[in-house]
């Protein structure tokens, strides 16, 4: 098997349990304890597990929040070609829902023109919706200024109450096995009734969220709800149905 492929398999495995043993991985891959060491050697400097005494090991908690100043400077090009992908996918008459994020933020410029509705908990949102003259409504609650996202009870009283044909909501990180989380529980909740109140729903996220999780699940990717995100994810995810890659 190629090692890339292998590691990939490895960390899904490890994003079932807290802590996994050494000898575990080697019978679900079918490789010698040898082999293990190496493959997590290598997920250990690239970040994505702590190995422990004992002959353990544990996926490693991504779970710090950067500002919006510095979350708006990443990856920018990444996020410029999947909001532009998931406007294409946008028809008139459309009531939609767009996540608090960057990478939701990128596709507003990509609805000007269209005769759309959109919702949102994206308090920096607003000054981009107005530029392009898109129809707006801005959920009312409290104002995490850090990261410019509404949250609390009426926000959620809100959104509870609205139908939406599409969703398009950001990830803080998505795991293989599909978990997609962020690191806020009230971003979270909102998140998940946007999702379920929607006739059609994606996840929208650039390559450097792959394979990294925070503290809050709030979906699950399987084939009717999928990840837009481009072809710098690991090519072990290109023939994924659950992913849709937007420069490709």
């Amino acid at each position: 098997m190629i090692p890339y492929v292998r590691r990939s398999k490895v960390l899904e495995f490890m994003h079932t349990k807290d802590i996994v043993f050494l000898e575990e991985i080697a019978k679900v891959a079918g490789v010698s304890l040898a082999t293990v060491r190496r493959d997590l050697k290598t997920l250990e400097e690239e970040g994505h597990v702590e190995i422990l005494s004992g002959g353990a090991a544990k996926i490693r908690m991504n779970v710090s929040e950067k500002s919006l100043t510095e979350k708006m400077t990443l990856n920018k090009d990444e996020k410029l070609q999947i909001g532009s992908y998931a406007a294409t996918m946008v028809s008139d008459g459309s009531f939609i829902f767009i996540g608090p994020g960057t990478t939701e933020y990128a596709m507003i410029r990509h609805l000007a023109g269209k005769n759309v509705t959109v919702v949102t908990n994206g308090a920096f949102h607003i000054q981009e919706l107005m530029k392009y003259q898109i129809n707006t409504i801005i959920l009312g609650g409290e104002v995490l200024l850090d990261i410019g996202v509404v949250i609390g009870p009426t926000v959620i009283k809100q959104i509870s109450n609205m139908n939406f044909d599409k969703c398009f909501v950001g990830a803080s990180g998505v795991v293989p096995g599909g978990h997609v989380t962020t690191s806020s529980i009230d971003v979270a909740e909102v998140n998940k009734i946007a999702l379920e109140n929607s006739a059609e729903s994606y996840i929208i996220a650039d390559s450097s969220k792959i394979n990294k999780r925070s503290r809050y699940t709030f979906a699950q990717l399987d084939n009717t709800r999928k990840l837009i995100t481009t072809s710098k994810v690991n090519k072990t995810y290109h023939k994924d149905p659950r992913f849709i890659l937007a420069d490709v």
